[in-house]
């Protein structure tokens, strides 16, 4: 557990529904409500990170040419223009 006084007190409201689970999972972990909380907002903001110009361009390079083998894609103005033609 961290050092209360690096803490900040933040007041949440949840579900009924969601007390009781954090309950359970709280007794099955043996810590507090409070740590899981920290810990998902923790994850839940690992995930949200934005990523480094390096990263997507990494992850770009690894669709080039992924649509290359398709034979359907000859002519992909004609492809596009059949993909709208029932819109028009």
């Amino acid at each position: 557990m961290q050092q209360p006084s690096t803490l900040a007190r933040t007041q949440i409201y949840l579900t009924q529904s969601q007390q009781v689970r954090l309950a359970d999972a709280s007794r099955r972990a043996a810590v507090t409500k409070s740590e899981l909380i920290r810990l998902a907002v923790d994850q839940f903001l690992d995930q949200q990170a934005t990523t480094s110009p390096a990263s997507k361009a990494q992850r770009l390079a690894g669709l080039a040419g992924l649509w290359a083998d398709r034979d359907d894609m000859a002519d992909p103005g004609a492809y596009v223009r059949t993909l709208r033609m029932p819109r028009f």
